[in-house]
């Protein structure tokens, strides 16, 4: 299975912004989305990916990320 780039387009309501390369990306949600509940749905959802996908996640009022790890 492959990592899906468009994020925002799956999470339009949760997502800010998404950016970052192939190493990483930066997911940007909005200060009202459950960051714990975002990463729940992220591992059930993706789990059993060809490549490792790291995310840094952060809501948009808070400088503090969450790493996750998605394999």
């Amino acid at each position: 299975m492959e990592f899906p780039h468009e994020l925002k387009e799956l999470y339009p309501d949760q997502i800010i912004e998404v950016r970052g390369n192939a190493d990483a990306l930066t997911v940007i949600l909005k200060k009202e989305a459950d960051i714990h509940q975002f990463k729940t749905e992220l591992i059930n959802k993706f789990s059993g990916l060809e490549e490792q996908q790291i995310l840094f996640i952060k809501h948009e009022d808070k400088q503090d990320f969450e790493k996750l790890v998605l394999e």
